[in-house]
């Protein structure tokens, strides 16, 4: 007969762990009005069925125990251990005891527990001893990691290196797969973890709510490279080092599934000594409590075997020997240790082949990096932060690479090969891999991890692939079922590195479909289609009920349609084109893949860029921007030297610093280009085209000018123009694109508006500008940040650079001290400058001393904009003294919105009557009225006065100033343009000076007029 101690605790044995932690609850906190002892956590917490029965019984007797779980089994709703207890309840000697016979008792019991406990202790230190063992054990073999070209002894901290990746256990909608797809090949910045769907490894193995039953089985399903092993690897530390499931499991067991269905035959337990340092591990013990192992096991999709064996073939003995395959078999099927919990690592390929065997499992995906943990891997990789800042940046920069970072290898792979770089000295923006290579670096890394079978079936089957990839691309598809994949001669298990697979429910059912790891990898295959050398019959696969047509390899198809595409597709497909195409690549290729590639596209590519260039124009795609990607990734400086040598004229939009980096390499490979027009505009292309045409209407004077007057141009071409605007340039980035420029002889126009290049960046353009190579005539700097700081090293550069004749600093706050140090550089024998503009400076009166001595000095200016500056009448006035000065040559004067009034126009009279050089003058926006009007005439009547253009728009004028402009037009012989825009002339003024041009003697060509607006 069974003691009250077995018994009992044969009915605990059937607590699941839920129920087994709120029944150790309630006999850490029983009602002592029940007369019964509450047993003390620390005694509980770690005890499992057969130690609590002891427990209960030594604290509190036979009887009281009993009681006490009848109470508890009821308290935790176990109607049905409650129900069997009552009915199986001993019989309890009730008779009375003498006081003596109970003190003895009492003391018995107590020296009975002190024993028990004692027994207890050892056994449980004895139990934890070796745990504790087995844990340094698994952290010394975890600890470390191999990088793949990791020369022997080199390893890395895994706790150092591991960056936590994205999980979610939610199943999406065939609709959300296709949109996240796109989205995460198109956009960079905008995948973020989403606190809704993320899920913590803790959390793994705990039920979805209190009425659902514990979790014992988790898949971890990810694509290849997405770092499945390294997050196994990570569980296993973790654990080890008791971050990770304390309490809920004594023991985890690693299990490579590749190396075990491949190794030789033998038991479970032997599998599990394998993990162990000790040759001898208490397995026996270990296997008692099968709820405290979990069994991790990495690679189910490199696992062999069919796994379609009877239940019989199965194993149920863990010390019985079977083959790897029926061995693990038996865990997932639950066969072997049944209680014990199972993480397994698959790719989405093996899902079908893995579900069958699973009962209630949890399903959680593996996401790769988010965009806040694609930077902190770069920061983790690197141990020096410069270099990480730099690395990181410069992948930003590359809008497709930093998309496919998400991927951890393709993120080991660029700061592998960024590292490199840094190490042998070499320029990151000169030398950083190119898309291509470091998809080919990725295609070859997934190959290598792979056994000999599965590289022998990628390379056999990659015509399948590229077929796939290019039918999917002209079709706009990017999720394939298993037809499509039969159709190509595909089967799962052959590309299973590529290919990710998509579980969506379609009403009672679900579908499998079918979608290249990332979207950018189907356009790098439907580029290897057009590559490779076609193999006989070929041309067509036939199929169940009929014939496949596979897209033809005609590549002038190809490159006619680029860019057509309202999604971008073949925009990609043709970069790759180029990329695979360089001879190092394609021999790679050809030696990984043991395959043929076309020798003869080269050619074709060429003559299709000489086309391109003959056309008129390339407002359609591709533009010239998009053909220098072309050849950027093709990385050869012979081929991009011919492409270039059909394009005499580059004109090209900026939009991103990765831009700026394929203009580079382009402009150092070519140097022989008559014309170079960089530029970036945050606008749509209409709006594009209409600012470029209002800014040709503009004249030169206005704040937004960028446009060169080509009849100042000398020869049949315009001069070569480099402009930079909007790009948001830093300094150090400045370095090495004006070192690139600087280099360019031809080059004599760089046009930096509008980027935050600062005083320190201003210090670098300088030292270019005083390098005797540099040839830059015309250089445009308006808002670029720069500081009154900064104009000591510009004056020097005017003081020393004898090519420069055009100067832009408008709107930069150079104030006062500013103008005096620029006016040293101006007043300097060398300086050749001949058109300053100065337009929103800050300037007052003050600063007008300073300008008005280099009127007097310089033999160069001829070109003065002073606009949006509060100069005032006697600053004004100070400028007209020195401007009549005989040795003063200027012949335009820009005095836009600076302040002017009546007063001032004495002075400009007199400089009107007295300089015969000044041909221009703009005053729009100054409140001149009529009588200011009358005063000019007088200097603009003198037989001296040579103006023949005059700006006097919204300058407060009326019908009453329109006598006097007409008896100027009348008597002027020189003034050949003349602006009245938004001037209240009214009607009668309008007639006055219409009848004037009617008139022979007028020799007016251009007068501009545009009522003033109305209140309303």
């Amino acid at each position: 007969m069974a003691s009250v101690r077995c018994k009992l605790a044969h009915y605990l044995e059937d607590l699941e762990d839920v129920d087994m932690k709120k029944f150790k609850m309630h006999l850490e906190d029983y009602p002592p009005q029940k007369g019964c002892m509450a047993l003390p956590r620390g005694q509980t917490e770690k005890a499992d069925h057969v130690d609590l029965a002891t427990l209960m019984i030594d604290f509190n007797g036979e009887e009281n125990a009993w009681a006490m779980a009848v109470w508890i089994f009821a308290a935790i709703n176990r109607r049905d251990l409650y129900e069997k207890a009552k009915r199986d309840e001993p019989e309890w000697d009730n008779a009375h005891i003498s006081v003596e016979c109970r003190e003895e008792s009492l003391e018995e019991q107590c020296m009975g527990l002190l024993g028990y406990l004692s027994r207890i202790s050892i056994c449980k230190k004895k139990k934890e001893d070796y745990c504790k063992k087995y844990r340094k054990h698994v952290r010394s073999r975890f600890q470390c990691i191999k990088d793949r070209n990791a020369r022997m002894g080199e390893t890395v901290n895994l706790n150092k290196r591991y960056t936590r990746l994205r999980l979610i256990k939610e199943h999406q909608s065939q609709q959300e797969r296709e949109h996240e797809l796109l989205a995460i090949s198109r956009t960079s910045a905008k995948t973020q973890d989403s606190p809704t769907s993320s899920m913590n490894l803790d959390l793994q193995f705990e039920p979805e709510d209190t009425h659902s039953e514990p979790v014992h089985t988790v898949v971890l399903q990810g694509s290849a490279g997405i770092g499945k092993t390294i997050l196994a690897r990570k569980i296993m530390l973790d654990w080890a080092s008791e971050k990770l499931y304390k309490d809920r499991f004594d023991y985890l067991f690693y299990i490579h599934c590749w190396e075990v269905s491949l190794g030789a035959r033998r038991s479970l337990g032997d599998l599990m000594v394998s993990c162990c340092s000790d040759p001898k591990p208490p397995i026996c013990k270990i296997v008692r409590k099968p709820s405290k192992v979990l069994f991790l096991m990495d690679g189910f999709d490199e696992l062999q075997g069919t796994f379609d064996e009877h239940t019989e073939a199965l194993c149920t003995d863990w010390w019985k020997v079977e083959r790897g395959d029926i061995l693990l078999s038996s865990l997932i099927r639950k066969k072997l240790l049944p209680e014990a919990s199972l993480l397994i690592t698959t790719r989405p390929v093996a899902l079908e082949k893995l579900q069958h065997l699973l009962d209630r499992p949890r399903h959680v995906e593996v996401l790769g990096f988010s965009e806040a943990k694609k930077k902190e891997y770069f920061f983790k990789y690197f141990s020096d932060e410069q270099q990480a800042r730099e690395a990181f940046k410069l992948t930003q920069e590359n809008e497709v690479l930093f998309t496919m970072c998400f991927i951890p290898l393709v993120c080991w792979i660029m700061c592998t090969g960024l590292k490199q770089q840094m190490d042998s000295g070499k320029s990151l923006a000169q030398t950083s891999k190119t898309t291509t290579e470091v998809y080919i670096f990725f295609l070859s890394s997934l190959l290598q991890s792979q056994g000999g079978s599965q590289k022998y079936h990628v390379s056999v089957n990659l015509q399948g692939l590229c077929s796939l990839a290019t039918d999917g691309i002209w079709n706009q598809k990017i999720l394939f079922e298993e037809a499509d994949l039969r159709n190509h001669g595909l089967q799962k298990v052959d590309v299973s590195a590529f290919l990710r697979v998509n579980l969506f429910q379609k009403e009672v059912d679900c579908e499998t479909f079918y979608s290249f790891i990332h979207m950018t990898f189907q356009e790098f295959f439907a580029a290897m289609y057009y590559l490779l050398e076609e193999e006989e019959q070929q041309g067509e696969k036939t199929i169940p009920g009929g014939r496949l047509e596979l897209p033809k390899r005609d590549i002038t198809v190809l490159l006619e349609n680029y860019g057509k595409f309202e999604k971008g597709y073949l925009i990609f497909v043709v970069h790759f084109l180029f990329g695979i195409t360089n001879q190092e690549r394609t021999s790679y290729l050809e030696k990984k893949l043991s395959c043929k590639i076309s020798q003869q596209i080269t050619l074709e590519l060429l003559k299709w860029i000489e086309a391109k260039a003959k056309a008129k124009t390339l407002q359609t795609q591709p533009s010239q921007l998009e053909l220098l990607y072309c050849l950027y990734e093709m990385q050869e400086e012979d081929f991009v030297q011919r492409a270039m040598g059909h394009f005499p004229k580059i004109k090209i939009n900026l939009s991103t610093r990765m831009d700026h980096v394929v203009s580079s390499f382009c402009i150092k490979s070519y140097r022989s280009m008559e014309s170079l027009s960089l530029r970036l505009l945050l606008y749509s292309p209409k709006e594009e085209e209409e600012e470029e045409e209002e800014e040709e209407e503009r004249e030169e004077e206005d704040v937004g000018h960028c446009l060169v007057d080509e009849c100042d141009l000398p020869g049949p071409h315009t001069v070569p123009f480099h402009r930079l605007v909007n790009c948001d340039l830093t300094p150090s980035f400045c370095r090495g694109l004006l070192y690139v420029l600087s280099t360019n002889q031809s080059l004599t126009e760089l046009n930096l508006s509008d980027n935050n290049l600062g005083d320190e960046g201003m210090e670098v353009l300088c030292e270019v500008l005083q390098d005797p190579g540099c040839n830059i005539q015309r250089l445009w700097l308006w808002h670029c940040c720069l500081s009154h700081h900064c104009c000591f090293i510009v004056s020097s550069a005017l003081s020393s650079n004898q090519m420069l004749v055009e100067l832009d600093l408008s709107h930069n706050a150079l104030a006062e001290s500013g103008v005096r140090l620029l006016c040293v550089g101006l007043k300097h024998t060398f300086c050749n400058l001949q058109k300053l503009w100065l337009v929103n400076w800050g300037l007052t009166s003050v600063c007008c001393v300073d300008l008005a001595s280099v009127l007097s000095t310089s033999q160069s200016l001829t070109r003065l904009y002073l606009g949006e500056n509060a100069l005032g009448g006697s600053g004004v006035g100070i400028l007209c003294e020195k401007a009549k000065h005989p040795q003063c040559n200027l012949q335009k004067l820009g005095l836009v919105n600076s302040g002017l009034t009546p007063a001032c126009c004495p002075a400009l009279s007199s400089v009107l009557s007295a300089n015969q050089n000044l041909r221009q003058l703009y005053l729009r926006g100054n409140a001149l009225g009529d009588m200011g009007v009358k005063l000019l005439c007088k200097g603009l009547l003198h037989s001296n006065c040579k103006l023949q253009l005059l700006e006097l728009d919204n300058c407060s004028l009326t019908s009453h100033c329109c006598w006097d402009l007409s008896t100027l037009l009348t008597s002027n012989r020189s003034l050949r343009q003349l602006s009245l825009g938004n001037n209240d002339l009214d009607d009668l003024g309008v007639m006055l000076v219409c009848e004037v041009l009617r008139q022979q003697g007028c020799f007016l060509r251009c007068l501009q007029h545009f009522k003033k607006k109305s209140p309303s």
